[in-house]
């Protein structure tokens, strides 16, 4: 196992891409560690490329439109910042449901949404986030975890609530209740307008094994349920979810979904 520091960002984005897939970031190091066969050591192939050690990874501002949050900052300082509690409160709520209070002071945002599966992914994706990668150009979190060989993302861009208008959103997470193990599916939804119930315009998901992506076939039932003025069944939102998730996971998603949209009699 080798440990690199690289001198900046762009250093360790370069030195990544020199190692091809003996490359692996490495910032608190939570989810790695479960990755690791039993004694949880780590791979000796593996060339870790620290990510802790810059100051711009590792703080948060406001911008004239966005709150921007570095991907090196600890979860559990995102959950307690104010500036998070006020422009994006339903991030807040993700992050008090996620994990003890040890892997929240360890592991960092920008690991959970590389990761692509973790609690934090569905909302940023339903707030349509922005990432702001080394080279300095923004790109959106949607195409940037669509990537095989995901970049070092810098910082997170989030909407200030009192610049854009807030867009009603939900957190969601399903689990086994007596049981301590991964969540089974996380949900975001965002409406475009709170006064309609059907007006769902975002709809993200990650589960175990299924990474973080929006369910755009049932966006748009809902889409043309609004329009026509009709209500979808059960049935009808259970069988879009399956376009991307299976049986059992899009018959608890299908039934959030028609419960935030009012469609449970």
């Amino acid at each position: 196992m080798l440990l690199t520091h690289p001198s900046s960002p762009q250093a360790a984005q370069a030195l990544a891409r020199k190692l091809g897939d003996a490359a692996c970031f490495i910032a608190g190091g939570t989810l790695l560690q479960q990755s690791w066969a039993e004694p949880r050591l780590a791979p000796s192939a593996t060339h870790f490329i620290n990510v802790m050690h810059w100051p711009e990874m590792q703080q948060i501002s406001l911008g004239p439109q966005y709150l921007h949050i570095g991907a090196g900052m600890r979860l559990e300082a995102v959950r307690c910042h104010p500036w998070v509690q006020q422009h994006a409160p339903v991030l807040v709520q993700a992050l008090d449901q996620l994990g003890a209070m040890g892997i929240r002071r360890l592991g960092t945002l920008g690991g959970n949404i590389g990761w692509g599966e973790g609690d934090c992914c569905p909302v940023l994706l339903a707030m349509d986030a922005q990432v702001e990668l080394t080279d300095g150009n923004l790109q959106s979190l949607a195409q940037t975890l669509k990537l095989m060989d995901r970049p070092l993302m810098l910082s997170f861009l989030l909407p200030r609530s009192d610049v854009m208008e807030p867009r009603p959103l939900v957190f969601e997470k399903v689990g086994y209740r007596a049981a301590f193990s991964p969540a089974r599916l996380r949900m975001a939804l965002r409406w475009s307008d709170a006064q309609q119930l059907l007006s769902v315009d975002r709809i993200a998901v990650a589960a175990p094994g299924i990474g973080v992506h929006r369910l755009q076939a049932t966006e748009k039932l809902l889409s043309y349920a609004q329009e026509l003025q009709i209500h979808p069944s059960l049935g009808d939102i259970r069988t879009t979810c399956e376009q991307s998730l299976p049986p059992d996971l899009a018959r608890i998603a299908s039934r959030l979904i028609a419960g935030h949209c009012g469609l449970l009699a």
